[in-house]
């Protein structure tokens, strides 16, 4: 354990001093040990605190809290990654406000490629499967998928790479101790087996709308590019992408239906010069230029199909994910575009809700399961 944990806890839980003024401050006393021992005179003399931050670095309630942080990590088994620890991921160390601790649950990696995979939480079937089909690819030739764990976009990149086999870490917005969404439990236990999950949050910290915001610049700060699937014109996918530009990384998107609401956000990102993407070549070709970049194999493009044939699937139950796999549709949607009898198509709809492959949303419409 780091000898000096205690006061890096300590210095990355302080409130209202920024993220970006304490990476400052690491420069001017080199270890938060040091800004722990420092006089007021001495913080003062930096230049870049004014009363209240002083205040709050001599404060004896935050130097109490933190004894009662270190306890809850050691007792709930989460790692601590520190701005100077060997495991801490050296892309991120390059963005102007890098978390000054990271918790973790799993295996973080110091040197390793990775893209982050974001887009909308109300993701239609299409934008599920695509994320799906291409964290899988992007995961088969090593690359780290970036998400946060959301429902939607999020679940299906992270769903494609454990399914591939490959690497994913997951940014909350809250402590490690919270599952959020709830029902992504078990997915966040499959991330910590292979992957990891992180966040910049102590333990018992619930989530709140303005820490993923916040989360976002982890998310994009620890990839080399952002592969943007659906997001609407105001969609925190798109901060995640204007991040992205602002720490140097590529910004990828996927083109949409013109008139979905759930393409307004990536159409637009495409008119402004995201890179537009098809399939997985699209972005493998920026990459090549990365010199930790190897493709361990010849992957399979039609990774999103063969997922299906694990399945003993009919013709019928086939031509159903594909309609599916392109948008959400209500069974009578279902049954012009099949011309098959109602009957025959609850019988199929039945079966592929049975074996896991779609799922009834409310209001009667039918989407691709994650």
């Amino acid at each position: 354990m780091n000898p000096e944990l205690k006061e890096w806890v300590w210095f990355a839980n302080l409130k209202g001093i920024t993220t970006r003024k304490k990476a400052e401050l690491l420069k001017v006393f080199e270890s938060p040990a040091e800004i722990y021992a420092a006089d007021a005179v001495e913080l003062a003399k930096t230049g870049l605190l004014n009363r209240d931050n002083i205040e709050a670095i001599l404060s004896e309630e935050y130097r109490k809290t933190v004894d009662r942080t270190i306890e809850e990590i050691d007792r709930k088994h989460i790692n601590v990654v520190t701005l100077d620890s060997g495991d801490y991921p050296e892309i991120l160390k390059n963005i102007c406000d890098p978390p000054i601790c990271l918790y973790v649950k799993g295996k973080l990696r110091a040197d390793e490629l990775a893209i982050a995979v974001v887009g909308s939480r109300k993701a239609s079937g299409y934008g599920i499967s695509q994320a799906k089909k291409l964290s899988g690819e992007l995961a088969q030739c090593g690359i780290c998928i970036i998400s946060g764990m959301a429902r939607g976009i999020d679940t299906a990149a992270h769903t494609g790479a454990l399914a591939a086999n490959g690497r994913t870490v997951a940014v909350l917005g809250c402590g490690l101790d919270v599952v959020y969404p709830p029902e992504n439990k078990k997915l966040m236990d499959q991330i910590i087996e292979t992957g990891a999950v992180i966040s910049e949050y102590p333990p018992g910290v619930e989530p709140a709308p303005h820490h993923f915001p916040v989360r976002n610049r982890i998310v994009s700060g620890m990839s080399v590019g952002v592969l943007v699937v659906e997001a609407g014109e105001r969609s925190g996918s798109l901060i995640t992408a204007q991040l992205a530009l602002e720490q140097g990384r590529d910004v990828y998107a996927l083109p949409g239906n013109i008139v979905s609401v759930n393409s307004r956000g990536t159409n637009k990102l495409i008119q402004d010069g995201a890179k537009l993407v098809t399939s997985v070549r699209d972005i493998l070709d920026e990459l090549r230029w990365y010199e930790h970049f190897k493709v361990k194999n010849i992957f399979d493009l039609n990774f999103g199909k063969n997922m299906k044939h694990n399945y003993e699937l009919t013709d019928d139950e086939r031509d159903v994910l594909e309609l599916l796999a392109a948008e959400t549709l209500g069974i009578d949607e279902i049954q012009r575009k099949m011309a098959v009898d109602m009957p025959l198509l609850y019988s199929i709809l039945l079966s592929l809700e049975m074996k896991g492959l779609v799922r009834r949303e409310p209001g009667g419409r039918y989407s691709i399961e994650i």
